[in-house]
């Protein structure tokens, strides 16, 4: 593996149900290595936004968590490690799928889900521990679909294997994925901000498109300009009036 720090001290479980929960717990026992790698081929119970899980077949995909700690970082700045996250997963799929025309539609589903057109191929869990105003430690999940082909009814996704009609080494995936992480969170140490915010926006799904929204069971159109600095989805209305969303505000 090419890397200075991420990846090199890495825990391999032969199953576990949530990667992060084991970050978690291993933090509160020890301080382990900055960028140590915890990954599973067999995730039972692994966690996504709004308390939904990430279902995983077994031996089909990469289910993992790094822990960093970044305490250059202010604590109101902390969306960055949203953004250079999936930022670095964007960037092993255009590297995946630079020979098709696929490529091009790698977006960044606001706030850490990464989209092939219009289906889900990856989701990040980003759980930050605070200490005063700045980030003691951060545990870093990624779920990254790879080799699965058959998916739930209900579930909106894909998977390269889907997307290329091929099937991949798990193993080289999470070591392109360390590199293209550390890449990003060196980029990120080095306070290249403008860099990192001008590439997370412009590959913002539905960035700049009228498409209808739910808020407080309200339904309207609107058009996604930005996120702020806090991690809030900007969203113009038809009247020109921008409003901002956390999360549990607004859904797709």
């Amino acid at each position: 593996m090419k890397t200075l720090f991420i990846g090199q001290n890495a825990i391999v479980l032969k199953s576990i149900d949530s990667t992060n929960s084991y970050a978690s717990e291993l933090l509160r026992q020890i301080k382990p290595h900055d960028g140590t790698l915890i990954y599973t081929f067999d995730q039972q119970n692994g966690r996504g936004q709004r308390g939904n899980t990430w279902d995983s077949e077994p031996n089909k995909n990469a289910t993992l968590s790094y822990i960093l700690y970044p305490t250059f970082l202010q604590a109101d700045k902390q969306f960055l490690l949203n953004k250079i996250t999936c930022l670095a997963v964007s960037d092993l799929m255009a590297e995946t799928l630079k020979s098709s025309d696929k490529a091009q539609n790698i977006k960044i589903k606001w706030p850490n889900d990464i989209y092939v057109g219009n289906k889900k191929i990856a989701g990040i869990l980003i759980e930050n521990t605070l200490r005063e105003n700045t980030i003691k430690n951060t545990v870093t999940g990624i779920g990254l679909n790879i080799n699965q082909t058959t998916f739930k009814t209900n579930i909106n996704a894909t998977s390269i294997a889907l997307l290329t009609n091929a099937t991949y080494d798990l193993i080289q995936f999470i070591e392109r994925l360390c590199e293209f992480m550390e890449a990003r969170y060196l980029q990120l140490k080095a306070n290249k901000l403008e860099s990192i915010n001008t590439e997370y926006l412009q590959k913002l799904y539905q960035l700049n498109e009228w498409k209808n929204y739910t808020s407080n069971n309200d339904t309207f159109e609107g058009k996604i300009i930005g996120v702020s600095t806090f991690g809030k989805l900007q969203v113009q209305l038809r009247s020109d009036e921008v409003k901002e969303f956390y999360l549990n505000e607004i859904k797709f």
